[in-house]
């Protein structure tokens, strides 16, 4: 199964190398929460770390997209009574 979402963040910090967002839902059920922290890295993107300040100043809403892919571990009722590396559950 393939969920996509759209949420938004605001920058709160960037040094020129890496950039952290605070992230907000902004449909259905998460509309208003915070829903956690981001980093993009300057490196991902190919930009001076003067530029990157430029593309991402500190104030900035983001608008961002999230794809997340999600697949079941085990296929049997028998593996769901262990844990996520084959151990007992705790």
């Amino acid at each position: 199964m393939i969920v996509t979402n759209k949420v938004e963040g605001e920058v709160d910090y960037n040094d020129g190398e890496f950039a952290e967002a605070k992230t907000f839902g902004i449909e259905g059920i998460e509309n208003g929460l915070w829903l956690g922290d981001m980093q993009i890295h300057r490196a991902k993107i190919e930009y001076t770390p003067d530029g990157f300040r430029e593309r991402y100043p500190v104030g900035m809403v983001l608008q961002i997209v999230t794809t997340t892919e999600i697949r079941p571990v085990s296929q049997s009722p028998l593996n769901l009574s262990k844990g996520l590396c084959g151990g007992p559950k705790q």
